[in-house]
This record gives C-alpha cells, structure tokens and sequence, in this order.
C-alpha cells in the first residue's frame, strides 16, 4: 500500500461521499494504492452508516467508529494506527482541502520527509478573507516565538513518511483540535527533516457548519506555542548537559 488517505468526521453526512468520489477521481489513472480511512468520532447525522454502507462496494475505503475520546487530534491517531500505507496523508473532510492536490504532494515525498499543504506561500489563500488574516497573523506570532520558517503551523494538510510520523505518534503530540500540527510540525523542524510547503487555496465549506471557534482556538494555541518554546529549551537544557560531562 502506498499511501494512507485519512479523512477524520463529525457530522460531515453532506461532504464526506462526494469528497471520496473525488479522491478516487483524482487518483484512479495514477499508479498508486492507496486507502481512504475515514474515522467518524460517533457522527448523529449518519457519517458514519453512509460510508461503512459506500465501504461495501469499495475496497479502498475503510471506516473507523470512535465511541469514546472524541477529538479531531485523536481521531487521527486512531487513523494513523490503523494505515495500511507507506505514507500517510492527512485532510479535512469538508473540502476546505482540495483533493487535486493529492497526487502533487504524495510525488514530492521523493525528495522530502513532510509535505505541507500552505495557505501563506506564493500562490495560497483562503475564499474567507477575514479568517486568512487571522491565521496568517498568528502563524507570524508563532514563527517568531518557535523561530521557524514554515508560514502554515495551521493548516492540517499534510503527507508524511509513516516511519517518519510514527515516532510522534502519541497522546502527547495529538491531543485537542489543531494543536497537534503546531507539535508535529516543531517537533519533525528539530528533529531536522527535509520540510517543504505547496501552496494550497481554501473554499468554504461545501454544506455543515465549522466546528472552529477562533477565540477558543486562539487561547489554546497560544498555550500550545509557550508549551514548545518551553520544551525547547528543556530539550537544550538536556543537550548542553550531554554535551559537558
């Protein structure tokens, strides 16, 4: 299996059949094996029964039910255990992560470790234009606290090496919303892997509502930010130590 497409849902009954008949659209004349995993933390609008039913008929989707310790971070755990793939790439399941951009990301895991999905490089944006100012905001704050030049700490949409993801793949690292990918993307910088970002545009949202709260986000985010600033300099603390007996 080459890649690991994983798909993390709540209440996305409107989104996620179409977005998987995109995937399969954009990647079927390609020479790639690949898997959809869609992992639904237990939907009421019947995410879940729309794609174990879509599974019946198509080998290359399969759907996770999570009763109990919901989460968009842990969801993804749970969907990078189960991966099948060499690589695994993650998404959104709204279409805010346009699925014609797999195949460029997953060929460029050639030259590189992790593969970002970048709303703030040459070419990138966002439909809703009071949101990308926002986050393009605090990924500034956030470069010049971490001192690192990767513009899109937010985005969520990446490939990565499954030997490469699975050293940081722990209740520590994913854990609440977006903050994981604040903690993967600081930790694979140290650890010194070969980053590169692709511009990508967001739309809105096909149908639903936004589970984000950007003040709610914002406050744990910025948490989350002095949290690896202070494990850095722990870390360093530690090295310097190493380094002087």
């Amino acid at each position: 299996m080459n890649l690991s497409i994983l798909l993390p849902t709540y209440n996305e009954s409107k989104n996620i059949i179409d977005l998987l008949n995109e995937i399969n659209r954009h990647l079927k004349n390609k020479k790639i094996s690949f898997e959809c995993i869609v992992v639904d933390d237990d939907s009421p609008d019947d995410t879940y029964e729309l794609v174990l039913n879509k599974s019946k008929n198509d080998h290359k989707i399969a759907p996770i039910l999570r009763k109990k310790d919901h989460g968009l971070a842990r969801s993804i755990l749970e969907g990078i255990k189960n991966a099948k793939g060499e690589n695994i790439l993650v998404m959104d399941s709204d279409f805010n992560h346009d699925p014609k951009m797999i195949w460029q990301m997953y060929c460029l895991l050639e030259f590189y470790d992790l593969v970002v999905g970048s709303r703030f490089v040459y070419s990138g944006g966002m439909e809703d234009t009071m949101r990308n100012k926002l986050s393009y905001l605090f990924n500034l704050i956030i470069r010049i606290i971490l001192g690192t030049h990767i513009q899109d700490n937010l985005s969520g949409f990446f490939i990565i090496k499954k030997k490469l993801l699975l050293p940081f793949a722990n209740k520590k690292i994913f854990t609440g919303y977006g903050e994981y990918f604040i903690k993967l993307l600081y930790r694979a910088k140290i650890t010194k892997y070969r980053i590169i970002e692709v511009p990508v545009y967001y739309n809105l949202r096909r149908h639903g509502q936004s589970k984000s709260n950007f003040l709610k986000m914002f406050i744990t985010y910025s948490k989350t930010v002095l949290e690896e600033l202070i494990y850095e300099v722990q870390r360093t603390k530690s090295l310097k130590s190493i380094f002087n007996r």
